[in-house]
């Protein structure tokens, strides 16, 4: 089904947000490009996506992306960005929480001095939802089925999204989670947004 006609003049900018937070990151801490081999092997092995597996790759430096704290792709508030890292040098790392705009408030960024610090404060990070009140999601979620979505949307970290935040209804077998579960089991929805919804709907998965 087409996207209502306010989501459908967002798609290009929202599915750019990600990219473009990255970018602005990378001019601010200057034009040398950080990467670390061991902060990836950490971050991914807990379900972090990485830079280097995206459209284009690590061209500006490693960043990872912590999806299941993704808001919906589609806000009134601008371009939502999930909870971000990235290395700011060789060896120190800066963390941004998730928000529903493109700008990050001091009080959302954090340094860290080590590999070992940040691994330290990954379960605050992790754990941290923007507060329910503070962004709108712009008309159009209610129009759509969970299969509709999940057949029609190739954009993965979109699909988490808007699969966290769906308006399930367990009267409506078409608008149920059960949906969401059918998927997976088939192969329709990969491992890795399934575990992704699943986090960022506070569920544990019994696998």
């Amino acid at each position: 089904m087409p996207k209502s006609k306010p989501r459908k003049k967002a798609v290009h900018k929202k599915k750019q947000a990600r990219r473009a937070e990255h970018e602005v990151n990378a001019m601010l801490r200057g034009e040398t490009a950080y990467f670390s081999d061991d902060a990836d092997a950490l971050l991914t092995a807990r379900g972090w996506i990485s830079e280097r597996t995206q459209p284009g790759g690590a061209d500006q430096g490693d960043a990872w992306y912590w999806m299941p704290s993704q808001l919906p792709a589609y806000l009134e508030e601008g371009e939502p960005v999930p909870t971000s890292v990235y290395p700011s040098t060789e060896n120190t790392f800066v963390a941004q929480l998730a928000t529903p705009g493109g700008s990050v408030p001091p009080a959302a960024q954090t340094e860290y001095g080590s590999l070992d610090e940040l691994e330290a404060d990954l379960e605050r990070l992790e754990a941290y939802r923007v507060p329910a009140g503070t962004w709108t999601a712009l008309p159009g979620a209610d129009e759509e089925t969970p299969a509709n979505l999940i057949d029609s949307i190739s954009e993965e970290w979109e699909l988490i999204a808007e699969l966290i935040h769906y308006p399930y209804t367990d009267g409506d077998e078409s608008r149920s989670f059960a949906v969401v579960e059918q998927a997976a089991q088939d192969g329709r929805l990969t491992d890795y947004a399934y575990r992704s919804v699943l986090a960022g709907r506070g569920a544990a998965s019994a696998k």
